[in-house]
């Protein structure tokens, strides 16, 4: 009786083993290019029910425009017997940088629901590669934007892996960028807010502010000043939706406050909305 309590222990100590030995490089190995498994004890990852049939190798996606943090993301996965098996992810700069080279795994910042940057993405990785599906992976708190990114470029790569189609592709995604101009001589600064789907400008907003009092050009009751600012934000706004065109309406130079202001604004956001 005790030789099997024995065993018992022995083959106990074993499981508790190899699960560690299972855990141990996924919480070492940061964000890095990991094949990881969810079958510590066969080394394999337990199928999942009505999953896409998936052609193997290794596929990418990457999103089309930078985001409004100046960064692009690219995505590969790896097929190996119809599961996904390896996934990585890279945000990218202008100037061609890794996020995580630049800032480092182990920033964060406020709100951010994980400890930092690395654990966000093992989060990332991990939820698909246990779910081998992107609809089971739960958005990050304080880096939506990234984990529906991630989301949707798991999405577009799974598609063309059924097709077993490897070719690299880009996704359009809905993208909202906040642009604000140097202020004028009378403290008013322009503020534009500018909505995409994919290439489609879908919404534009602007303003002409005070930041530390609130005032607002667009909101005044000063007549005739009102009806003016009025007719004009609403003209530009209206002109850029409807030719769908980033270009001022006004000549080079121009002078106005208001017009060389919004001329600045489209500037600033055709550098951010740049494409990847």
């Amino acid at each position: 009786m005790l030789k099997n309590k024995f065993k018992n222990h022995t083959g106990l100590r074993l499981v508790i083993l190899l699960l560690i030995s299972g855990l141990i490089p996924l919480l070492l190995t940061g964000c890095t290019e990991k094949e990881l498994i969810n079958d510590p004890t066969t080394g394999s990852i337990l199928a999942t029910e009505n999953f896409q049939s998936l052609n193997d190798g290794l596929y990418s996606a990457a999103t089309n425009y930078y985001d409004s943090n100046g960064y692009a993301q690219q995505l590969s996965i790896l097929i190996k017997n119809g599961l996904i098996t390896r996934v990585n992810l890279k945000e990218i700069d202008k100037n061609q940088a890794e996020r995580l080279t630049t800032a480092g795994s182990d920033v964060t910042w406020e709100n951010l629901a994980v400890a930092n940057l690395g654990t966000l993405y093992l989060r990332l990785y991990n939820e698909l590669i246990l779910s081998q599906n992107p609809d089971e992976i739960d958005a990050v708190s304080g880096a939506t934007q990234t984990s529906e990114r991630y989301v949707k470029l798991s999405k577009a790569i799974l598609d063309q892996a059924a097709k077993g189609d490897h070719e690299p592709i880009k996704i359009d995604t809905l993208d909202t960028y906040s642009i604000t101009s140097p202020p004028d001589r009378d403290g008013y600064q322009g503020l534009m807010e500018a909505s995409f789907n994919g290439s489609t400008l879908i919404a534009l907003n602007y303003d002409e502010i005070i930041t530390e009092d609130g005032k607002s050009k667009h909101k005044s009751t000063d007549y005739p000043y009102n009806t003016e600012f009025n007719a004009l934000f609403d003209t530009i706004i209206e002109t850029a939706i409807n030719n769908q065109s980033l270009e001022s309406p006004f000549p080079a130079g121009e002078t106005t406050p208001e017009k060389a202001k919004y001329g600045e604004c489209l500037r600033l956001l055709k550098e951010a909305r740049s494409p990847f």
